[in-house]
């Protein structure tokens, strides 16, 4: 992978985390948002707008950076179903597969749609990890949890930082 290629894809990745956490306006004083910034200045990244996700409708997995407490932090974004789970698997996986996470969280504030094929995903989380969702639930995926009863079963937090501290069930 060439320097340029290597820099789009860093920079491909910081704008999935600008558009997770500041989805209505980037933060100028955000780090992320100043690398971006200056990537698009010397012409190596091409994305015009840190929303181009939510524009075109589409769906974006990130796992944030850990931060040594035992608790992976996932950020979904779009819209989820059996075709477009592939993300939400694999992050799920390597936080299942990572003996020094105990907590997944899941940030599904984001989620624009979600149908039985996300809950069976959480359902999977949870089998391996103590998982906790980062609301308030997308209307979609509320209404597949109380369809199948199931809401009782995942705790619904209001921040990720909440999220990270409550105590398991």
């Amino acid at each position: 992978m060439s320097d340029a290629e290597a820099a789009e894809a860093i920079a491909a990745r910081i704008n999935s985390y600008l558009a997770a956490v500041h989805p209505n306006k980037p933060n100028p004083d955000d780090l992320a948002w100043a690398i971006v910034h200056t990537l698009k200045q010397a012409g190596i990244h091409g994305h015009t707008s840190h929303n181009d996700t939510h524009e075109r409708g589409h769906q974006q997995v990130l796992p944030l950076p850990d931060q040594n407490d035992a608790v992976r932090v996932i950020v979904c974004t779009g819209e989820f179903d059996q075709r477009t789970l592939g993300p939400v698997h694999e992050a799920g996986t390597a936080a299942l597969t990572d003996p020094a996470i105990r907590r997944i969280v899941l940030d599904v504030s984001r989620i624009t749609f979600a149908d039985s094929s996300m809950l069976n995903e959480m359902f999977r989380l949870r089998r391996g990890s103590d998982l906790i969702l980062v609301g308030p639930l997308p209307n979609s995926l509320q209404r597949v949890l109380e369809l199948t009863q199931a809401l009782p079963l995942f705790p619904v937090t209001h921040s990720i930082e909440e999220a990270r501290t409550i105590e398991a069930r």
